[in-house]
């Protein structure tokens, strides 16, 4: 609602309310800085509401799963930036036992077919997005590994990105590619300016003709935040089953680039410790994954994620991102 009454306002007043970079360039859809206001205000009048959103702590964020394996904890947050968090409605002409059908033969296509069947797949995990949403809403939250086996196809490329698409009404896809084409440039030439070794560094080791340019700005974002890089990606040249069985996984979402990070020749997906993805080639997809999976499990980005927050906010213009952070978490 927050969102809906000031972009009315920027529309009607850009110059005096849209956020515009130096070179006159809305940034994201001109929003961010005065959907902030609104929503510390909204949230300082309502804030002895008890009907107010559950928001989850940062404390007790973990919980222990069946096999003792530590895993985040997921379940209902709020649900900002997100058109379809929990529909309560069935699609039209089904019941929950049709439903539950349209599962099962999600689970038969892959026993016969394993993730060569996605393309098949998709109009049904479409059509069973209501009770896929319900079991990842629930308290406490599924086990990564529960959601593969009873879900396999969402963990497909074109299962995950079709829910986040139905769940935020954005094409991440097409988003990205979008705004490495418009936006990428200048990430590049912001950073030549800085007087800054470790960025210095990246940008030696980029080859515009030969190296991955997400690649190279997925790391520049990381090393200009001052972030671990491990705490989104670890390179490596294992498989699946070897980078479980040697590399010590966060728990959080994590991209796996298989051989040099700037000319990646395959990306896995770890979330939980678990490898739950690939291996698959293009990194841009990789990249779209990666913040997929917190949107769609219902996870906050990592303390002091400015990478993620700033893919959010500023590449996909995609600002009501509260929902994602902790309440006491500060805006960047």
């Amino acid at each position: 609602m927050c969102h809906s009454i000031v972009r009315l306002i920027v529309r009607s007043h850009p110059k005096s309310f849209a956020d515009i970079s130096r070179r006159g360039e809305v940034v994201g859809d001109g929003c961010p800085s005065l959907l902030q206001q609104v929503k510390t205000r909204v949230e300082y009048k309502t804030r002895n509401n008890t009907l107010a959103r559950r928001r989850r702590s940062r404390e007790g964020r973990r919980n222990t799963g069946v096999a003792g394996e530590s895993r985040l904890t997921g379940g209902p947050v709020d649900q900002y930036g997100c058109v379809r968090w929990c529909p309560a409605d069935l699609p039209e002409g089904e019941t929950e036992a049709t439903l539950e059908d349209s599962k099962r033969d999600l689970r038969n296509i892959y026993s016969e077919e394993g993730m060569g069947g996605a393309e098949r797949a998709e109009p049904l995990m479409v059509r069973t997005y209501v009770i896929l949403r319900r079991s990842l809403n629930r308290m406490p939250a599924p086990a990564m590994l529960e959601v593969k086996e009873e879900w396999p196809f969402f963990f497909s490329q074109r299962g995950l990105f079709s829910h986040f698409d139905l769940l935020t009404d954005v094409n991440i896809l097409q988003k990205l590619q979008e705004a490495l084409g418009q936006r990428g440039q200048t990430i590049l030439h912001f950073c030549k300016k800085l007087d800054n070794p470790k960025i210095r560094e990246v940008l030696a080791s980029y080859d515009p003709e030969g190296s991955e340019k997400a690649a190279c700005i997925l790391q520049l974002l990381m090393v200009y935040f001052k972030e671990p890089t491990e705490k989104l990606m670890l390179e490596t040249c294992s498989t699946a089953a070897d980078v479980v069985n040697t590399a010590a996984l966060p728990s959080t979402p994590c991209l796996i680039i298989q051989g040099d990070t700037m000319k990646p020749s395959g990306w896995m997906l770890s979330i939980e410790g678990q490898v739950v993805m690939g291996p698959h080639p293009f990194f841009l997809h990789g990249v779209a994954a990666l913040f997929s999976s917190y949107y769609v499990f219902n996870l906050e980005y990592p303390v002091g994620s400015c990478t993620l927050e700033f893919i959010q906010k500023v590449l996909l213009g995609h600002q009501p991102g509260e929902r994602l952070q902790g309440k006491e978490a500060k805006p960047h």
